[in-house]
């Protein structure tokens, strides 16, 4: 009976340690949590890291265990940045894949079998992708509006 009790005991343990957020850095103020949780309010897999002056976010969405990987970032008060989502190159819509065989990088090779989707406050939105061209990796930018660049900056 002792045996079964610690069994469960160390079960629901677990559970709680697991559904826990994860705080690298500190813990973010209350105000960047509750632009999280507004924005993201099924989120799981949540940790928390302080980066460059800004909160940056790692977390999942969708269904348990095969989620979408995402991040967001967020300036100490609370304002939203932007958020980064791993896609697959096969949910890219095709007119962006359009806008890239359009252009000086339409004979580059896709060195992954996924992508990037930017969303940034401003609403310049925009989907990056790895790319090998010539023999050399590159990150190629481009915008919903069809603009097509080499990568302008990373995460921050």
């Amino acid at each position: 009976m002792k045996r079964y009790f610690m069994m469960i005991a160390a079960a629901l343990m677990l559970v709680t340690v697991a559904s826990c957020e994860k705080y690298e850095d500190g813990k973010p103020s209350k105000d960047v949590r509750s632009e999280f949780n507004r924005m993201y309010p099924k989120a799981w897999d949540v940790e928390w890291e302080w980066i460059g002056g800004y909160w940056e976010v790692s977390f999942e969405t969708g269904d348990r265990p095969n989620g979408t990987d995402r991040k967001a970032w967020y300036d100490t008060e609370g304002n939203w940045i932007r958020t980064v989502t791993d896609v697959l190159l096969t949910s890219v819509p095709q007119n962006i894949k359009n806008y890239l065989q359009e252009s000086e990088y339409g004979n580059a090779q896709f060195e992954d079998y996924d992508a990037e989707y930017f969303e940034v406050a401003s609403g310049d939105d925009f989907y990056r992708f790895d790319l090998v061209q010539g023999g050399r990796e590159i990150e190629v930018d481009v915008s919903e509006n069809g603009e097509v660049t080499p990568a302008q900056y990373g995460y921050f």
